[in-house]
């Protein structure tokens, strides 16, 4: 019975380790970057005829949108979870907006 305990737990993979972020506000256009924060906004809005959902992630410094196209929902993706975001945000208006980052869902 041990056995099968030690073979089971060998085979569960190591949880990855949290991105390295940076302050919102410290985030630049056209610049690859990851910003860590809590979702305060979700938005299912419709783009080019396809599906797309707007998530706004603030931390104490600013906060910025997520776009997915594609997507109404993203699991675990929900009011108030923390998310981590990675990539290529471009200036829309006053705020940075990314288009299909990668993104990683935090501990609460």
């Amino acid at each position: 019975m041990s056995l099968l305990r030690r073979k089971r737990d060998e085979q569960q993979p190591e949880p990855a380790p949290a991105p390295s972020s940076i302050p919102i506000r410290d985030a630049a256009p056209r610049q690859r970057v990851c910003v860590a924060g809590k979702v305060v906004r979700m938005t299912a809005r419709p783009t080019s005829g396809q599906p797309a959902l707007a998530v706004s992630v603030s931390d104490d410094t600013g906060t910025v949108t997520a776009v997915w196209t594609g997507r109404r929902e993203i699991g675990g993706v929900t009011l108030g979870r923390r998310l981590a975001i990675s990539g290529v945000p471009v200036k829309r208006g006053d705020h940075l907006e990314f288009t299909n980052p990668d993104y990683t869902l935090l501990p609460r």
